[in-house]
């Protein structure tokens, strides 16, 4: 079975039309904008519920009653506590509080695989049956205390439908978010690795852990992050006591000239003067002066910046902070890919 992310990019190859459906929006009840009282949301019965006592400590007295469910707590027995009061008849307790509460729009939906009760196996045959990622009981379950998620759910099914009888694919994903940026961490064992993955174009806060299969395509990716962490490791133990890093940057900063473009630079070869700036910012760094390169226009500033800190970087000497206008970002990250690949960038 494919996993969501394949599916989506198989998806994402076709032509896309980004119909950005606004009735979710819309969508706050006819019955307010005609005038109308709002339906009286029917509350949740629980049949464990403490009657006029704390759900938590079962003691009566101050208690707080969920405006949704019939459950009730003191506020120093939620976790957190609870220190400044809810407004009237608007408090909701942690059973009824959702992440299905804060969904903008449902974009797609799948099915995986898992294990079937007893009952379904004797109908089916097998012990395996197929269940959405997010259970669709989830949904029904928040129906009675948050009425505009049905909404969503019905768009999304209506927008489908639709999408099936139209010769075109509605595609609500951009192909670049299914695209594997770069990989940042690693946990689990080889029989269930996960990688924590950057996506194009989706910042750093909504990056992922994904499963190694489910990102296979992307093995060049992955291969670089085992590249940099083994290069990192080793760093590492290169520097295992003070005295041998002391050295290493006393011997660092002895200036050394580059006679010819440097091997490590895979983007091609240094023009002369580009190879004379290199030498420059190099030599000012062993005297740790601070300088500025003032050439023109186009004769490639920023390369020659990038092959400055790739030398120190040969020399283990790292990290290194750049500090760009934000239009300039994904050229320097352009840029770093081509001529020095091996050092590990990262943009915020």
């Amino acid at each position: 079975m494919s996993s969501l992310v394949e599916r989506l990019r198989d998806r994402s190859d076709r032509k896309p039309i980004y119909n950005l459906d606004e009735s979710d929006d819309d969508a706050d009840f006819v019955s307010r904008k005609s005038g109308k009282t709002e339906e009286k949301l029917e509350r949740i019965v629980r049949d464990d519920a403490k009657e006029n006592t704390c759900q938590a400590c079962g003691v009566t007295e101050n208690l707080l009653n969920c405006a949704t469910c019939t459950y009730a707590y003191h506020p120093k027995c939620l976790l957190p506590p609870l220190k400044a009061p809810p407004l009237p008849n608007n408090w909701r307790c942690p059973e009824c509080v959702s992440p299905l509460n804060d969904i903008e729009k449902i974009l797609d939906c799948e099915m995986r695989p898992t294990v079937a009760d007893d009952n379904d196996a004797s109908k089916l045959g097998s012990k395996q049956i197929f269940v959405k990622q997010v259970p669709e009981k989830e949904f029904l379950k928040a129906f009675k205390s948050n009425p505009r998620l049905r909404t969503k759910v019905n768009n999304f099914h209506r927008q489908m439908a639709s999408k099936n009888s139209s010769e075109d694919d509605f595609v609500a994903i951009r192909p670049e978010w299914t695209t594997v940026d770069r990989i940042l961490a690693c946990r689990g064992d080889e029989d269930e690795k996960e990688y924590l993955v950057k996506y194009k174009e989706l910042s750093y806060d909504e990056c992922y852990w994904e499963f190694e299969s489910d990102i296979s395509a992307f093995q060049p990716e992955i291969e670089k992050f085992n590249k940099i962490r083994s290069r990192s490791r080793k760093s590492a133990r290169q520097k295992s006591s003070l005295r041998d890093a002391v050295e290493s940057k006393k011997k660092s900063k002895e200036f050394q000239q580059y006679e010819q473009s440097p091997e490590f630079l895979t983007g091609g070869t240094l023009h002369p003067y580009q190879l004379e700036g290199l030498n420059f910012l190099r030599f000012s760094w062993s005297k740790q002066t601070h300088v500025i390169l003032a050439d023109e226009m186009g004769l490639g500033k920023t390369i020659q910046s990038i092959a400055f800190l790739a030398s120190l970087f040969e020399d283990n000497i790292a990290p290194h902070l750049v500090v760009a206008p934000l239009s300039t970002l994904r050229n320097w990250e352009r840029e770093f890919a081509t001529w020095a690949p091996q050092m590990n960038v990262v943009c915020t």
